[in-house]
Parts: structure tokens; C-alpha cells; sequence
């Protein structure tokens, strides 16, 4: 079965899927013994047909990478490879039945129970879209925009820019349904969301509207509790109130993991933040020795593993088996460690974390090429950095 998917391959993937899922024992948290049980391994994933290599490959602009990982499921992966939104059993790369002349997009999210949600170009605008393995075709999601998040109750949100209005607009779905708009807390405008637990509590990024007269310029995260009736809220930002934060995901406890931008001119950089609850200031872990940036990217639902990216400065230039930017690993309120990557200099990045000790991501390999990849008992590979 090669990168295109015939209906009789996707039938046959929904019959793993289905056998996956019976299989999988739907433990609460990750039990304790399990890493110690896994198999270290840093297993690369297939690609879509590539027409031509990114002459200038780069950690911060990718064309594939490993977007989420599905719990109970641990062959079952998506993203997008080339460009293009798709999902992996095992290693096998699949396309998802788009509707015709579909192009850029990705998939970026995924519940236990294979729903994946995503978005892609069509001739007729971008489509949002929610699709299981072994559908005919995925289920366009009324609005448009982009889906971010779905949780283990197939509700799912996203965002979309609304000309009329001139601004982006929070939707959350379910069964196809278009539920509600997600309105920001009184002030502020949307910039985007970015996640969602079982509880239904959301996640994401805005701005403050424009006071009287002068700008306030404040760029905070936002949140949105699972009582639909409360107001959404603004996550304190701890030190640098006026720093831009991006909150990245939550996890089933309610903590938010993500990243903040601080400094100005060559002193501007990202560094990790952590809420532990919704209702905490930010706190800045400790970055990885050397390190000049520092994002969490994404975390896992109730193991407390976030993962992200750490960059170093390359001037002077870094030795030879030291990458410029590496896959980075927190496990609860420890030390950032790193991740290998597939050659000694090559960079890696992390976006993905799961309760069985899987991260997903992009990878670098000797032929400077970046590889969807997942590292499989990470806790056992990830590292402290010297």
C-alpha cells in the first residue's frame, strides 16, 4: 500500500483502527512501569512523493512533521507530510479523501478514538474538516477555518477569520454541528486557539482591543473553563505583563504549557512558560544549557510531559556534533532535557506528547532532510544537555 489511499486501503485501516481500539486498555494515566517496559527507539515515518527538497531546511519552517499522537492507539499518528494533512499507521504514510484539487493543509489533532481533525485548501477556500480512517471522505465543518483540538467527546475546536466582522472568531463542533462561537473575555480579540481537554476546558491566544486613544498592546493567553456559562479569562502572565504569551495545550489537570517572547531587538527571544492551573501566574522553567529559545509546543494529557523546541546560538559556530536547535522534554517540574536526534548535528523538534511515553515531531537526517518521526520511550532517551 503506497502514499495514495484506496477505499479498500482505508477500510482496511479502519479494520486496525477498530482492532487498536479493542485492544488498548483505556487506563486513566499512564501506569507506573510502563517507559521502563518500552523499547527506546527513534522510529522514522514515511513521506509523501517529494517533488523537490527544501534546499533550505530550517526547525522553525517545516513542510512535515508529527502533529499529535492518538492515545490507546499506538500505531495511529497525523500531521502533515509535503504540505499536505495525512496520518500514519505504524510507519505507512495515508492521504486523507479530500475533496478534489485539495492542496496545502494538516491534520492537527486526534482523539482515542481515531476522530483526527484538521484543515486543507480547495479551489473553493480553505475547508475544515474532521475524518476517521476508513470514512469514504472527511466531514467539512461548517464555518470553515481551522480546526486546533478535539478531546476524547469528539467536540472540537478551532478558529476562523471573519471579514465581515474583521477578526477571528472562536467555533467549537461537534458531529459535525457548528455548537457555539467561543467569545474572548471582554477587551480582547482573538489571535487563535490551541487546544482542548475532556473536562472541555479551552485554550488559546489574543490581544487586547484598542483602548481610547492609545494602544495597550497586550498579548496575553486566554482561557475558556468547561462551564459554558462562565466567561472566558486571561491567564496571568507572572513577570513581563506585557510580553506576548501563546499557550500551546492543556492537559487533563488543567495545565497549560506554551511560550512567551521577551527582549527587544537582538535580545528579542521565546521562553517556555507553565501554568499549573489556570488560575496560576506563568512560570519560566529553566532552559536547556546553552539554549537561547525556548517553546513548549505540547503536552501530554495526564503525565505532566511537555515538549517543545530549544535553540542555541551559532555564532561562533557550534561544534560538529552539536545541533543548532533540538527536540527539548519536560517532565513535570524536573530539569528541560533534550531528545536525539538522527544525526549528531542535525536539528529535531517535538510538538507531540503521549500518556504511553511517545513524542511525535520532525527530524533531520544525513541528507538533510527532515523526517516525520516518533520517539518511542522518550523519557529513557531524553537527556540532560552538557
Amino acid at each position: 500500500m503506497g502514499p495514495r489511499t484506496t477505499h479498500s486501503a482505508l477500510a482496511a485501516a479502519g479494520g486496525v483502527l477498530a482492532a487498536l481500539t479493542l485492544a488498548a486498555a483505556p487506563a486513566p494515566a499512564a501506569r507506573p512501569g510502563a517507559a521502563a517496559r518500552c523499547t527506546p527507539s527513534l522510529r522514522v515515518l514515511e513521506r509523501l512523493p517529494v517533488v523537490s527538497e527544501d534546499p533550505h531546511p530550517s526547525p522553525w519552517v517545516r513542510r512535515t512533521q508529527v502533529n499529535a499522537l492518538a492515545e490507546g492507539m499506538p500505531q495511529l499518528a497525523v500531521g502533515m507530510s509535503q504540505l499536505e494533512p495525512v496520518y500514519w499507521i505504524g510507519t505507512r504514510v495515508h492521504r486523507l479523501p479530500l475533496p478534489a484539487g485539495s492542496g496545502s493543509g494538516r491534520v492537527t489533532d486526534v482523539n482515542r478514538h481515531g476522530l483526527m481533525v484538521g484543515y486543507a485548501n480547495t479551489p473553493g477556500g480553505s475547508i475544515a474538516f474532521s475524518y476517521r480512517p476508513g470514512d469514504r471522505a472527511v466531514t467539512v465543518l461548517p464555518g470553515g477555518g481551522a480546526p486546533r483540538g478535539v478531546n476524547d467527546h469528539g467536540v472540537v475546536v478551532g478558529d476562523v477569520w471573519d471579514p465581515v466582522r474583521n477578526r477571528t472568531v472562536g467555533m467549537e463542533w461537534r458531529g459535525g454541528r457548528l455548537l457555539r462561537e467561543l467569545e474572548p473575555p471582554a477587551g480582547y480579540r482573538l489571535h487563535q486557539l490551541s487546544g482542548i481537554n475532556n473536562a472541555g476546558e479551552v485554550v488559546g491566544s489574543g490581544a487586547s482591543e484598542p483602548s481610547p486613544g492609545t494602544p495597550d498592546g497586550s498579548e496575553p493567553s486566554l482561557y475558556w473553563p468547561a462551564d459554558r456559562s462562565a466567561a472566558a479569562s486571561v491567564l496571568a502572565p507572572g513577570a513581563g505583563s506585557n510580553e506576548p504569551f501563546r499557550a500551546s495545550g492543556i492537559d487533563e489537570r488543567g495545565r497549560i504549557v506554551g511560550y512567551t517572547w521577551t527582549g527587544a531587538g537582538p535580545d528579542h527571544h521565546e521562553e517556555s512558560v507553565v501554568w499549573n492551573t489556570p488560575g496560576s501566574p506563568a512560570s519560566r522553567p529553566a532552559m536547556v544549557t546553552g539554549a537561547r529559545t525556548s517553546t513548549l509546543d505540547g503536552t501530554s494529557p495526564r503525565t505532566g510531559v511537555a515538549v517543545g523546541l530549544a535553540s542555541f546560538p551559532v555564532d561562533p559556530p557550534l561544534p560538529a556534533d552539536r545541533p543548532a536547535a533540538q527536540a527539548q522534554y519536560l517532565a513535570g517540574n524536573g530539569p528541560v532535557r533534550v531528545l536525539p536526534g538522527l544525526t549528531p548535528a542535525g536539528y529535531s523538534v517535538a510538538f507531540a506528547a503521549s500518556d504511553d511515553d511517545r513524542v511525535g515531531g520532525t527530524a533531520l537526517d544525513a541528507q538533510n532532510r527532515p523526517q516525520p518521526v516518533i520517539w518511542t520511550c522518550a523519557s529513557r532517551q531524553a537527556y540532560v544537555r552538557p
